[in-house]
This record gives structure tokens, C-alpha cells and sequence, in this order.
């Protein structure tokens, strides 16, 4: 299932505090984001206000987040990676030799 960035919420779960580290997206008013310690993005006006205004600064300010996420909060980049494909703006950015097979279809 797809999520809209406009209406996606990181959630994760660090490892430096010794916690087993977790990553998902999920769209806005999912009921298990509760669960998860850490989140970002369409919970938050300004992410709201972006995708409305200038979506390509909201896939930027993802980016951002997701780099944070991996090289702060030590959320393996493997994780990120796999449920950041539920994301179509996320595999727009990705590179053809990045992109898996079965998104394809999408750049014919």
C-alpha cells in the first residue's frame, strides 16, 4: 500500500538505549504509532503546511529526517530503506539502479 509523503509518519525506535532498533512508516491516524517511541512528519503542521506549499522542500526535508534517523538514533539504513518504499516520493528520488525490480513499471 502506498503512503503519500504528504500524509506519512516516520516512527522509529532508537538503539542508544539499548532498545532493539525499528523503523516504519505509516500513514497519518495509524492506529499503532503509539508503539513506537520517536516520529516525524505529516503529525506535525509544518510537514502539513510543506506538502501543500512546496513538495519538493518537503521531500528534501525527509531526506533529512531519514538521515537523521539512521546516523543519529543508529536506525539501520536496511530498514529504512524497505519501509520508505511505501512511499512514491521516496522511490522517485531513488536512482534506477537503486530502485527495486518490482517498482519498475513506475519510470516506463
Amino acid at each position: 500500500m502506498d503512503i503519500p509523503l504528504a500524509k506519512a509518519l516516520l516512527l522509529w525506535d532508537s538503539n542508544l538505549d539499548g532498545s532493539t532498533p525499528a523503523f516504519a512508516v505509516r500513514p497519518l491516524g495509524h492506529a499503532d504509532y503509539d508503539r513506537f517511541r520517536f516520529k516525524v512528519g505529516a503529525c506535525f503542521r509544518d510537514w502539513q503546511e510543506m506538502a501543500e506549499s512546496n513538495p519538493l522542500g518537503l521531500k528534501l526535508k525527509a531526506i533529512i529526517e531519514l538521515w537523521h534517523i539512521v546516523a543519529f538514533y543508529g536506525v539501520p539504513v536496511e530498514l529504512v530503506h524497505e519501509a520508505m518504499l511505501a512511499v512514491p516520493e521516496y522511490r522517485d528520488m531513488l536512482a534506477n539502479d537503486c530502485l527495486p525490480k518490482k517498482y519498475w513499471h513506475e519510470r516506463e
